[in-house]
C-alpha cells in the first residue's frame, strides 16, 4: 500500500499538460473520434508497457546507472555539453528560418501523426524523474501484477490532462474547450513562437555558461 501511495505522489508530481495540447492540435484540424481514442490508447497502454518491461529488466540497476553517470570523467560530460549546445543552436535556427506552411495536410490523411504523437509522449515519460523514480519502485516490488499496476497508476495521473479530454470527446462537451483554446491561441500564436524559440536559445546559453566551469 506504502508503495502505491508513493506512486500516486510520483504521478501528482509528473503531471503533464503536453499530451492534452497535443490532442487540442489535432482535434483543431479535424481528427476523428476514433483516432482520438487511437492516439489515448497508444499513449498509455505503450507507456505502460514500456514502464513495466523496463522495471523487469533493469530493476535495481537504475540506480547504478545513475551512479555509473554520475562517475562519468569530466572530458566526457564536456563533449555532450557541446553536442546538446550545437542541436540547440541548430534547433533555434531553423525555427527563425522556417517559414510556416499555411496549407498543411489534414491529419485525417493518415495515421502517421498519431503514431508520432505517441511515440513522442512515451519518450517524454523516458526523460521523466517521476517515471524513473516508479521504474526503480517497481523494479524492487519482484511482483509482476504489483509492477504493472504501478505503471498503471503513474501513466492515469500523470497524463490526465489528456485522459479527461478524452472522456470529454467521449460525451461530445470538447467544443467549447477547443474552441477557446484555438481563439487564444491563433491570438498568441507569434509571441508563443519567438517565446520557445527564446527559451532554447537561453538554454544553449545556460549550457555553454555551465560549460565554461569545467
Amino acid at each position: 500500500m506504502n508503495n502505491l501511495l508513493f506512486v500516486l505522489g510520483l504521478g501528482l508530481a509528473g503531471i503533464d499538460p503536453v499530451g492534452m495540447i497535443l490532442l487540442i492540435a489535432m482535434q483543431a484540424a479535424g481528427l476523428s473520434k476514433k483516432r482520438v481514442y487511437l492516439f489515448g490508447s497508444l499513449v498509455l497502454f505503450g507507456t505502460v508497457l514500456l514502464g513495466f518491461v523496463l522495471s523487469i529488466i533493469l530493476g535495481n540497476g537504475i540506480s547504478n546507472i545513475a551512479q555509473a553517470l554520475g562517475q562519468l570523467p569530466n572530458i566526457a560530460w564536456v563533449w555532450i555539453y557541446v553536442v546538446l549546445i550545437a542541436a540547440l543552436i541548430a534547433w533555434g535556427v531553423k525555427r527563425l528560418l522556417t517559414v510556416e506552411e499555411l496549407n498543411s495536410q489534414s491529419s485525417q490523411k493518415s495515421n502517421k501523426g498519431i503514431y508520432a504523437a505517441a511515440i513522442f509522449m512515451i519518450y517524454t515519460a523516458i526523460v521523466d524523474p517521476t517515471f524513473l523514480a516508479v521504474l526503480a519502485l517497481s523494479g524492487q516490488v519482484n511482483n509482476a501484477l504489483l509492477s504493472l499496476l504501478c505503471n498503471l497508476i503513474w501513466v492515469l495521473i500523470s497524463q490526465s490532462p489528456l485522459f479527461l479530454l478524452i472522456l470529454a470527446v467521449m460525451s461530445n462537451k470538447h467544443h467549447l474547450f477547443i474552441d477557446k483554446f484555438n481563439a487564444f491561441y491563433d491570438r498568441c500564436r507569434q509571441p508563443i513562437k519567438c517565446g520557445i524559440t527564446g527559451l532554447i536559445f537561453l538554454s544553449a546559453l545556460v549550457l555553454l555558461i555551465d560549460l565554461s566551469f569545467y
